[in-house]
This record gives structure tokens, sequence and C-alpha cells, in this order.
């Protein structure tokens, strides 16, 4: 009979033969999604629209006269904090002066890379391209355009580019532009299949 010695032994080897369970799956912050805005509807231009102010008058068109198609959704808005849509690293920050501030964030996904358009917004204080946001964290605010004030959203799936700063494309390829959709997605769609369960 062996000693207890001898058991321990053979449960010690017996332990270290094994192989470790499976550890559970590590969910990545940068998958779940939330929408910038607390409320969303009413979007006065959707994905794919012509690209209009929310008053009609068309923003730009081709030689056709083709009137290029939104690459986002705008939302109808008084000045108001806005949040970022996920985890991620502020990529881009420019200032038009026709649109305000436009602001890019690039979010490390498990499925690739995309980046989140914010238009017609002011960058906080303290917020720089280089700079970590949180998912919900409030990184600027809607800008006044008078009665055209507004606030744009838009997801393109891919790494950072000239073309995700486009709030809009035309139908078909022309002045040195790609045809919509190129790499941007329904945002609306690809929130709501992107935010926790």
């Amino acid at each position: 009979m062996p000693g207890v010695a001898g058991i321990l032994f053979a449960l010690a080897q017996l332990l270290v033969s094994s192989p470790a369970p499976p550890a559970a799956p590590v969910a990545n912050p940068a998958d779940v999604f939330q929408f910038p805005l607390p409320t969303w509807p009413p979007h006065c231009l959707g994905f794919g629209s012509q690209w209009r102010y929310c008053d009609g008058t068309a923003l730009r068109s081709c030689a056709s006269g083709a009137v290029w198609l939104h690459t986002g959704v705008d939302i109808a808005s008084g000045i108001q904090p806005i949040r970022a849509a996920g985890d991620g690293v502020i990529v881009g920050y420019m200032i038009d002066p026709t649109f305000h501030g436009g602001v890019l964030i690039r979010h490390r996904m498990t499925t690739g890379v995309v980046i989140t358009q914010y238009w017609h917004v002011w960058l906080r204080s303290g917020f720089h391209v280089g700079s970590v946001v949180q998912r919900g964290q409030v990184i600027a605010d809607v800008a006044s355009m008078g009665s055209r004030t507004h606030f744009h959203f838009a997801v393109f799936k891919g790494d950072m580019e000239s073309h995700a700063w486009n709030g809009a494309l035309p139908p078909s390829a022309c002045s040195g532009f790609p045809a919509f959709p190129y790499k941007f997605v329904n945002p609306t769609t690809f929130i709501q299949s992107h935010m926790r369960a």
C-alpha cells in the first residue's frame, strides 16, 4: 500500500499533466458601442440620402448633375454634449469654415478597425489628436449653425485615410472621389448591432 507521500506525489503529477480548462473569452470593450446622443431620431438626413441641408438645399453634385449621397445621419439638434460612440483614440480633428469642427475616432475591434465620424462639433478642452476616449465619455459639443444646427455621425469600416472625412460621396466615382458607399455603413444599424446586450 503506497504511503501518504506516494499518493500526494501521484496527485501532483496528475494535476501537472492535466490540461487547464480553456479560459473564458475576454470581451473586447472596443466591440461595444452606443449612440453619441441621448436621443437618436429624428433624422433630417439619413444614410444614402441626397446630400442636402435639413432645409433641402443641395450641397454638392457631380458635373453630370447627380447629387452626392450622405455617408451618415444628420440629427436636427440644439447645442448639446456629444459622447464617444465607443472606446478608441482620436485620430483626426479639423476645423472647416462651413461645417465647423470634425472629429474622427479610431476603434480597434476584434473584427478590425472602424472609424466613427462626428461633424458640426467643437472638441472639448483637454481633447486632441492622440487622446484616448471611453465609450460614453463627453468629447465635444454640437456647434451652432443657426437655423441649420445639426449633428452628423458616420461609421467608416477601415483604417484612417482621407476619405474617412467625407460627409458624402458621389453615386458614381467623380472628381477623384470613390462611389458611395465606399467603406461607409449605415451608422444606426451598426450601433444597434454592437450595443451591449
